[in-house]
């Protein structure tokens, strides 16, 4: 569960501090009993949101927020060079490197990771449980503390991994000595490898600029169902239809291209292994008008907002069965207002969030404000400035001396009138 995150010289992040905790003080009076409760109780110390909406007017830098948790993601668990991930504050020198420092919370233990880089190296790397270093490395010089270190795998055994394996040869660090560890030593520390695992596979990032692909949610909630894709399409097919989409079926079928195919319009898949190139075939079932169900083709026939909430589904419902964190950029993209209501509601209910999931997303959708749907610890205001870049108020966090921000205030009518700042003042 993620309880913070902190960015520096990202995009046109200079410095920005994203909290995740509720924030609202005591919690409600019988709160235990509640269908939809405040917080996720993730340790004995931290309450955490199951949602967080940013909302801001456009190019305040929202995307950017997701972004950055998506260039952690790539730091540690893709090869991709740091020179692709490193995107400077280019309006603002002031630093001349990249932090990141996220704080989750995993079986009740809280844990710190942070890493500072460029676009050749990494200066420097840290992991800490419940305040207390397991390794930290500063320009190749590290140190290992004893909870990581064992009969087999000494400090000097360690330091040879990260020479070896996470450097360039000429002492740069260019590789996450977290990301060698827990790949290549698994048995070595189940923290380190826990730490991994959570962001390898229960972090899920989606930028509205790449379309959902619902065969890549298929597999993604297969996984948590012993690999049957059949039964995780079922899944989405029959959820997709509780929110009103007229769609009685779903099949899912592929044929083998050759090597000098090109690749379908429509859905594709290259296994990354054999380098072999399947097409995807998507087909619908639906009644006629005499009752007789029609397969249709799912990419000629299907609305795109249809074609996304299927994929969207299908990561929904993996975040929600694996107690993970779903990133989503521009949420109410093809949705209609309702159901972006009945997804984000998905994560406030406790029968079917009862794993502590948590949505963090981008919108410009302001129906949410309304009746309240989201509490004041949930709701964030996103605004830029040219000397301190993209800030973030939650309204929890606002002071106002002439009036009481409440959990019941419509906070639609109030941000729509520029009472929280974080709107556009267009002059045509």
């Amino acid at each position: 569960m993620l309880s913070s995150f902190y960015v520096q010289n990202f995009r046109s992040i200079l410095e920005l501090k994203l909290d995740f905790t509720y924030g609202e003080g005591k919690a409600p009076n019988g709160y235990r009993n509640l269908e939809i409760p405040p917080f996720i109780q993730a340790s004995p110390e931290k309450r955490l949101v199951p949602v967080t909406a940013f909302f801001g007017a456009n190019a305040s830098g929202k995307s950017n927020i997701i972004k950055a948790f998506g260039a952690l993601w790539q730091l540690l668990c893709q090869e991709n060079p740091l020179a692709s991930i490193f995107e400077p504050n280019l309006l603002n020198p002031k630093f001349s490197e990249c932090t990141l420092v996220v704080e989750i919370v995993l079986e009740q233990e809280l844990y710190e990771y942070r890493i500072v880089f460029n676009g050749t190296e990494i200066l420097s790397e840290s992991l800490l449980k419940n305040g207390k270093p397991l390794y930290r490395i500063a320009q190749m010089n590290a140190e290992f503390f004893f909870e990581i270190i064992s009969t087999t795998y000494s400090s000097n055994k360690l330091l040879d991994i990260l020479e070896v394996e996470c450097s360039d040869g000429a002492r740069h660090q260019t590789k996450p000595f977290l990301r060698r560890i827990a790949l290549g030593y698994s048995g070595l520390n189940e923290d380190l490898r826990d730490v991994f695992s959570f962001f390898q596979t229960r972090w899920q990032i989606y930028l509205n600029q790449n379309a959902i692909i619902l065969p890549l949610a298929v597999d993604l909630l297969a996984s948590t169902i012993s690999g049957e894709k059949t039964a995780a399409l079922n899944l989405i097919t029959d959820f997709v239809r509780q929110l009103d989409i007229d769609i009685w079926g779903m099949e899912m079928s592929q044929q083998e291209l050759s090597a000098n195919a090109a690749l379908p319009v429509g859905f594709a898949r290259i296994d990354p292994q054999t380098g072999m190139k399947h097409a995807l075939q998507i087909s619908t079932t639906h009644k006629d008008v005499d009752g007789n169900l029609k397969t249709l083709d799912f990419v000629k026939h299907q609305s795109s907002g249809t074609q996304r909430l299927a994929g969207l589904v299908g990561y929904v419902l993996f975040v929600l069965r694996t107690s993970g964190v779903f990133f989503v950029d521009e949420l109410e993209c093809s949705l209609h207002p309702l159901l972006m209501r009945e997804i984000v509601m998905l994560f406030k209910k406790r029968r079917t969030n009862p794993k502590g999931a948590q949505l963090i997303f981008t919108t410009h959708n302001t129906d949410v404000l309304d009746d309240s749907i989201l509490r004041l610890s949930e709701i964030a205001l996103v605004r830029k400035t040219v000397a301190n870049g993209t800030l973030v108020r939650r309204l929890v966090d606002s002071t106002d001396n002439d009036q009481d921000i409440r959990n019941v205030t419509n906070f639609r009518k109030q941000y729509l009138a520029g009472f929280y700042s974080g709107i556009p003042h267009p002059a045509l």
